[in-house]
């Protein structure tokens, strides 16, 4: 699936509900939820100066092809910044892995105007096959990396963490998971930490998507109750809990903005 959030010409319900932040506890792994702040510098730049258009743009899999993530940050960062045109076009399809981004070719059109951000939403898929091989995972990432920096060289740069994300494969441990069905896959940890790993050294933006989801077995927790936000699947979100991230991840990248130069 691939699609632009260009200008919404209307909400929808769920966008235009208040949005109430949800308890959710401030990753251990990134102070905020998100490391490397200064990296997005280039992308704040952008939003406080007059003139083009702000763009994003996002390549990933079924969580950015389902675009409620995307439409409430976009939203969010639209209500935040009124004076400023924002546009994000988003990439995204079922089931594709960080494999699937090299083989795109070009990686931006050339006709298309200059991204003031990328953001890389990859992981899931790649956590979840048995045989990653974390050096060559790590090759990958930093190649893709070097890429962005080429297709779009003053765009800011952010990878977002894996999600939690599980499988019903048994020998679960999951607190009130009575079935014992839920567990995580042991790539999903090997992918984050190369991500981790790589964008610091690299020195652009991190966001612990896990972490700011509450951390272990969360995408357990967040499917249970009379609202879900995560599906009974263990890996996606529901319409709801679409709207609860988008809103996390705008949060936390503003408290970077906030604090940039302090």
């Amino acid at each position: 699936m691939m699609g632009s959030l260009g200008v919404l010409a209307a909400a929808s319900p769920a966008q235009e509900r208040p949005y109430a932040p949800l308890a959710s506890p401030v990753s251990a792994l990134c102070p905020d939820g998100l490391c490397q702040p200064q990296g997005l510098a280039s992308f704040f730049t952008a939003l406080d100066r007059p003139g083009p258009p702000v763009r994003i743009v996002q390549f990933g899999d079924s969580h950015t092809a389902a675009g409620d993530i995307e439409a409430a940050f976009l939203w969010r960062l639209r209500g935040r910044f009124e004076r400023r045109a924002i546009e994000l076009s988003s990439y995204g399809l079922v089931g594709v892995t960080l494999r699937d981004l090299a083989a795109r070719a070009p990686l931006l059109s050339p006709d298309a105007p200059a991204p003031d951000l990328v953001v890389l939403a990859y992981g899931t898929n790649d956590g979840f096959d048995d045989g990653l091989d974390a050096v060559a995972y790590e090759a990958l990432l930093r190649a893709q990396v070097e890429r962005v920096r080429q297709a779009a060289p003053g765009a800011s740069l952010l990878i977002l963490g894996a999600p939690e994300a599980l499988r019903g494969a048994g020998e679960g441990t999951c607190p009130g998971d009575l079935e014992r069905r839920w567990t995580a896959p042991a790539g999903l940890a090997v992918v984050r930490e190369v991500q981790h790993r790589v964008a610091a050294s690299e020195r652009v933006a991190f966001w612990d998507w896990k972490g700011r989801m509450g951390g272990d077995c969360s995408a357990f927790a967040l499917a249970q109750g009379e609202t879900p936000l995560m599906r009974g699947d263990g890996v996606h979100f529901t319409r709801d809990g679409g709207d609860w991230i988008g809103g996390l991840l705008f949060a936390d990248l503003m408290t970077a903005y906030a604090r940039r130069g302090g």
